[in-house]
C-alpha cells in the first residue's frame, strides 16, 4: 500500500491547483481522489490486469475533456500555465509506460501509447515509444508503418524511408509494408514536383544536362519503379507469396508511371 500512497502524495499538488482555479470542486476533488485510490489499490493488491490499466487512463482522459471544457468556458486559457494544465495528459501516459512495462508483449498497447503520445503533441516522445516498440517487435509491419507516418507527419521522410526500408528486410513478404512504401515515395515525387514548380525550374534551366537528366528521373517515378521491381523481387525471392507484386500493385500504386514499372518489374 506504500506505492499507492505514493501516488495519493503525488496528485496532491495537481489537484489542490484545479480547485483553487475553480476547475472542480472540493466535493469533485474528493471523488477523484477517491477514484484514482481505487485505480491504483487495483493495480497493486492483485494481479493486475490490462483492462485494469485501460480502465484507469480512459477514467483520466474523461477527467482532462472535461478539465478543458471547464478551462475553456471559465475563459483560463490564456493565464499562466501550471501543474494542472498538464498532470492529467501526464498521468495518462505515466499509466501507460507502467501498462506497457507489464505487457511487453502486447502490440495493440504499444499502439495506443504511441496514438496517445501523438494526439496530445508529444512528438519527441511519441518518436521514442516507437523506438521502443519496433525494438521489441521487429516483426510487426504496422509498427513500421506506424513509425514511418510518424516521422512524415514532421517532415521527416528521409527518417521514415529508413523505418520502412529496415521494416521490409525483417520483413519483405509484407504487403502493407510495399504499399506505404510505394505510398511515401509518390508523394515525395509529387512534393518535388510542387516545389520546383513553385522555384520555376524548368526543364531546360541551366542547371546543366545532368541535373536536367536527373529531376527528368524523379519526375517520371524512377525512384517508385526502383521500389516495385524490388518488390517484384521479394516475390520471385518468397515461393509462398508469388502474387505480392500483383498485390502491392492492386492495393495503392494507380499511377501510370507505377504500371510501367509493374511491366518492367515482370517483364
Amino acid at each position: 500500500m506504500e506505492r499507492v500512497q505514493f501516488q495519493q502524495e503525488q496528485m496532491l499538488p495537481e489537484l489542490k491547483d484545479l480547485e483553487e482555479k475553480g476547475v472542480f470542486t472540493k466535493q469533485e476533488i474528493k471523488q477523484i481522489l477517491k477514484k484514482r485510490t481505487a485505480f491504483e489499490t487495483a493495480l497493486v493488491r492483485r494481479v493486475a490486469k490490462k483492462s485494469d490499466y485501460l480502465q484507469y487512463a480512459g477514467y483520466e482522459m474523461q477527467l482532462e475533456a472535461l478539465r478543458r471544457k471547464r478551462v475553456q468556458r471559465l475563459k483560463l486559457e490564456g493565464g499562466k500555465k501550471t501543474i494542472s494544465d498538464y498532470a492529467l495528459v501526464r498521468r495518462q501516459l505515466h499509466i501507460f509506460e507502467r501498462a506497457v512495462a507489464k505487457f511487453k508483449d502486447d502490440v495493440a498497447l504499444w499502439v495506443q501509447y504511441i496514438k496517445l503520445a501523438q494526439r496530445e503533441g508529444a512528438r519527441t516522445l511519441a518518436g521514442k515509444i516507437c523506438a521502443r516498440a519496433l525494438r521489441l517487435h521487429p516483426n510487426v509491419p504496422a509498427l513500421y508503418v506506424l513509425a514511418a507516418a510518424h516521422e512524415l507527419a514532421y517532415l521527416s521522410p528521409a527518417t521514415a524511408r529508413t523505418l520502412l526500408q529496415r521494416g521490409l528486410r525483417i520483413n519483405p513478404e509484407s504487403v502493407d509494408l510495399w504499399r506505404e512504401y510505394v505510398r511515401m515515395e509518390l508523394g515525395y515525387v509529387e512534393s518535388l514536383r510542387k516545389r520546383w514548380d513553385a522555384l520555376g525550374v524548368e526543364q531546360h534551366d541551366q542547371d546543366g544536362d545532368e541535373s536536367e537528366a536527373a529531376r527528368k528521373l524523379v519526375l517520371e517515378g524512377e525512384i517508385v519503379c526502383t521500389v516495385v521491381s524490388n518488390a517484384a523481387k521479394g516475390a520471385h525471392s518468397y515461393s509462398n507469396s508469388p502474387d505480392l507484386l500483383a498485390r502491392v500493385h492492386r492495393a495503392d500504386v494507380e499511377t501510370s508511371g507505377a504500371d510501367s514499372c509493374a511491366v518492367r518489374s515482370v517483364a
